[in-house]
């Protein structure tokens, strides 16, 4: 039989190449596959960007934090605005109203804010406290009270050694006279306002009805102030008297006065009185110039606010 011839085994060289052309075609097959941007490359992978929250409206106003936000320009940043210097405020109380409202009419028609004290009990005391309601200005009681030399104060005084009853009717009643005032002054009263007792009283009573005092200080020795702050009642002092001497140079004078207190303090307390021509020409005459003096004329409640700290709108 014939016999079949043996197979032969394939040549070195041919085995070789074909193992060459089987890892080329794995490589480029795993190349394929795996990009070399998914592969680590001896360096960490840069972390795909978070979606950045939307930034709220004052924080796109601003510049990006560590960016510099400078223009080579000059003038393009603006200049800060220069600081205001603070005025100081002015409070005028014209005392004595209700006898004349000829007088009170000249006050009235000052386009200036004032606070009127008007006396109860008397002619024209209603009558003058509706008119200053209505010129928009400040309404006081000015109280009567007992002075050191027995002089009469006028109807419905207060005096030391009355009840506390007697004191608070006759308030009750002094107020029904002047509708519409906010708190009260003393007229006269150098001795009254230097009363422990009856001074507790009024200030008692103002503190109840939620009204201020103002004290006029015809005495160094009152304790009305102290009392007041005691008991939480808004308060006060005159500092300066406009109108001691009536003439046209001391009234000046005594208004420069308070005009430089004003200045110097912040604030000040002027008294003048409706029956002195004088005051209604130096207000008229002054306001003016106020402004340049830096300082204007303001309402009690105005110096009030500023004095504990928190300015009027």
């Amino acid at each position: 039989m014939p016999r079949h011839p043996r197979s032969r085994p394939l040549p070195t060289a041919r085995f070789a190449a074909i193992i060459v052309l089987l890892v080329v075609a794995a490589a480029v097959a795993f190349l394929i596959a795996c990009p070399p941007a998914a592969r680590g490359t001896g360096t960490q992978a840069t972390p795909a960007r978070q979606p950045t929250a939307p930034r709220s409206p004052e924080a796109q106003s601003q510049p990006n934090a560590g960016s510099s936000v400078r223009s080579s320009q000059p003038g393009s940043i603006p200049p800060e605005h220069p600081r205001q210097e603070r005025q100081g405020l002015l409070a005028v109380i014209i005392d004595d109203a209700g006898y004349s409202l000829e007088e009170l009419q000249a006050f009235l028609d000052l386009p200036l804010p004032l606070t009127v004290a008007v006396l109860p009990h008397l002619p024209h005391s209603q009558e003058a406290a509706r008119r200053v309601l209505a010129a928009g200005k400040d309404l006081i009681l000015h109280c009567p009270m007992e002075p050191n030399g027995g002089e009469d104060p006028g109807p419905g005084a207060l005096y030391t050694g009355q009840s506390p009853q007697q004191i608070e009717a006759l308030l009750d009643a002094a107020f029904a006279s002047v509708p519409g005032a906010i708190g009260m002054n003393n007229h006269m009263g150098s001795k009254a306002t230097a009363e422990e007792s009856l001074m507790t009283t009024v200030l008692g009573y103002l503190k109840r009805k939620g009204m201020l005092y103002i004290d006029s200080r015809t005495t160094p020795d009152t304790v009305g102030p102290r009392i007041a702050r005691q008991l939480g009642v808004p308060v006060l002092e005159r500092n300066v008297f406009i109108d001691v001497g009536t003439g046209d140079e001391q009234i000046a004078s005594a208004f420069d006065k308070g005009v430089a207190e004003a200045r110097a303090r912040g604030s000040t307390v002027l008294i003048g009185h409706v029956q002195n021509k004088g005051v209604v020409d130096i207000l008229r005459a002054m306001n003016a110039r106020l402004a340049g003096q830096g300082v204007r004329l303001a309402r009690l409640v105005d110096v009030l606010a500023d004095r504990e700290g928190n300015p009027s709108p």
